[in-house]
């Protein structure tokens, strides 16, 4: 018989576990049982699925086959995929898993759920067949073997090693990738990045070492927690992207242990897993855009300060008024932002004034003014490109409506009915990052 099924979109509230599926023992026991007798036989498997689906969403290559539940046209009885629908349901309710599966994996679906529920999947592809005899032969086929080679061929170990060498991705790839997936770096500040020298630092052993990362069998592997490692590579990345150190600065591998050996004591990564125990960062691609296969995206950021942004800060008031920055929420505290964030520039302008003994303005001038004379030094400096230095100069200027300007920063101290909004602080912030990035840059 051939298969004259079509391929349609269907929640997966309206899909039902295949009560007759080979995997369970006791058929025909009702949804919940079903469900909850495949959640425990895969457990830990079941875990690695969700983890999966949260990363990659579901493989376009596997399309569920289903058919109508009895004569209701609004539910449909998944005949191949109950392990998928298992996983998505985990994701949407963790909660009917317990007494299923250990607390263990139990905790870690919770945490995967937390994630999920930022964009949920609402609709599966599915193959919509009539009945059970239709999809019978292309069952078989998937689960019963090779079948002299009509069913599933699996890769030996020449295939799987093949495959690895020629499709596995760069080193420097995975580790912009990590970053990326886990939003310690933004898209924006990506592109700034010159590849070939990040390249040129990343392939560089002894330089991996100071960042925290090995190599193993073509993966790049952590050998601290993830966010120590990401904070030391974002430091490198931050370098890189505003042009402190360019490609004539790690030419050679003596240009790039002397920059590695200069990193601050706080960047230096210690390793708290021997070599060869690492953990393998596991991100191939950034997340996907789209719901159901495709990479996911993130909300807006409720912080004013970017995970991706690393302030080499020396002053200890200022330390702190950077911690607080990179906590307060921008929803539930925009008020209290909005003051500490003109506190903290305008503290910052002042500490760059007295350390480099600037002579065109000092720390009883207006801050548009400070603001402009120091970036004016810092472009004479190379520490600053002319881009970078032309946001802070729209800033400064009086009623700009490119930015909220230095006069609204001022409004949000002294005006009592002026209410700053959390986009416009971040639109703010992210003007500024560079400027703020190259006055506290070592």
């Amino acid at each position: 018989m051939v298969l004259m099924a079509e391929i349609t979109p269907l929640a997966p509230a309206s899909l039902l576990i295949d009560e007759e599926n080979p995997r369970i023992s006791q058929p025909n026991v009702g949804q919940n049982k079903a469900q909850k007798a495949l959640a425990h036989l895969h457990e830990s498997k079941l875990q690695r699925l969700a983890r999966d689906i949260v990363e990659h969403g579901l493989s376009p290559a596997d399309l569920p086959i289903v058919m109508p539940f009895e004569d209701d046209l609004k539910r449909y009885v998944v005949l191949e995929g109950n392990r998928r629908l298992t996983a998505v349901k985990a994701l949407e309710n963790p909660e009917w898993l317990v007494g299923s599966v250990s607390n263990r994996v139990l905790t870690e679906i919770r945490k995967l759920s937390r994630t999920y529920q930022d964009n949920p999947i609402d609709s599966i592809q599915c193959v919509l067949v009539r009945d059970r005899e239709e999809a019978r032969h292309w069952i078989e086929l998937r689960h019963t073997g090779e079948n002299e080679g009509a069913g599933l061929v699996r890769w030996g170990a020449d295939e799987k090693e093949r495959f690895t060498a020629r499709t596995s991705m760069p080193i420097h790839q995975q580790a912009l990738n990590f970053l990326e997936h886990n939003q310690y770096l933004t898209p924006e500040t990506r592109k700034k990045v010159p590849i070939s020298s990040f390249e040129r630092l990343i392939m560089t052993a002894e330089v991996r070492d100071k960042l925290g990362l090995e190599v193993q069998k073509r993966k790049l592997h952590l050998l601290a927690h993830e966010k120590t490692v990401a904070k030391a590579l974002m430091y490198v990345i931050n370098d890189l992207a505003s042009r402190n150190i360019k490609v004539r600065d790690i030419y050679t591998r003596d240009d790039r242990l002397d920059y590695i050996s200069k990193l601050p004591a706080n960047i230096v990564v210690t390793p708290i897993v021997p070599s060869g125990q690492g953990i393998e960062i596991g991100v191939g691609s950034p997340r996907p855009k789209s719901k159901a296969a495709a990479p996911r995206t993130g909300k807006q950021r409720d912080k004013l300060i970017p995970r991706d942004c690393a302030l080499n800060i020396s002053e200890l008031r200022l330390r702190h008024m950077e911690n607080e920055l990179r906590i307060l929420s921008l929803e539930h505290h925009t008020n209290a932002v909005s003051v500490l964030f003109r506190v903290f520039i305008e503290l910052s302008v002042d500490s760059y004034i007295e350390r480099v003994k600037l002579t065109t303005t000092n720390i009883d001038d207006k801050l548009a003014n400070k603001l402009a004379h120091a970036t004016t030094d810092l472009l004479n400096r190379q520490k600053l490109d002319r881009q970078q230095s032309r946001a802070v100069h729209r800033a400064c200027a009086k009623d700009s409506f490119l930015a909220p300007s230095v006069t609204n920063m001022n409004n949000y101290v002294h005006n009592q009915y002026v209410f700053p909004a959390p986009g416009d602080l971040r639109a703010a912030w992210d003007s500024l990052q560079p400027f703020l990035i190259a006055i506290w840059a070592p």
